[in-house]
């Protein structure tokens, strides 16, 4: 409960560059694309169905695949315990980038290197020991 305050009066910045740390396995990155297609399609049939328990089940299953990929994956804590809706404004956010092809661009810019798995990572990278701490398996 506590991580969950601290995150709640967490910057948005600062989460934005835990975040993108937490999705450095492309792997993880597309079974959180994968989740939010199944979100938005979700939220579609149920608009177009006018059957409000497709959205539910959509997103229940996106938030699941989303969370499993962190501990199967990327073998860290997914941040949806830190920051619910930054979780899920910087989903969005990590899918647009990776749609028009800048999240790599995005990555250098914060100074994580390239998106890779953390086995192939360059030590010493600024701002990920913060990152780390917020993120590593329970």
């Amino acid at each position: 409960m506590d991580e969950l305050r601290k995150g709640l009066r967490m910057p948005y910045g600062d989460f934005w560059v835990a975040y993108l740390d937490a999705h450095r396995n492309p792997v993880t990155r597309g079974m959180h694309y994968l989740a939010t297609a199944t979100g938005i399609g979700g939220a579609a049939l149920a608009i177009w169905f006018e059957l409000l328990w497709f959205m539910a089940g959509g997103i229940g299953i996106a938030v699941m695949m989303a969370v499993t990929s962190h501990w199967w994956i990327e073998g860290n804590r997914p941040l949806i315990r830190v920051n619910p809706f930054y979780g899920a404004i910087s989903d969005l956010r990590m899918c647009w980038l990776a749609m028009t092809g800048r999240l790599r661009s995005e990555y250098a810019r914060l100074g994580l290197g390239v998106p890779s798995p953390r086995s192939q990572r360059v030590a010493g990278v600024p701002g990920t020991d913060a990152a780390a701490h917020m993120t590593r398996a329970a």
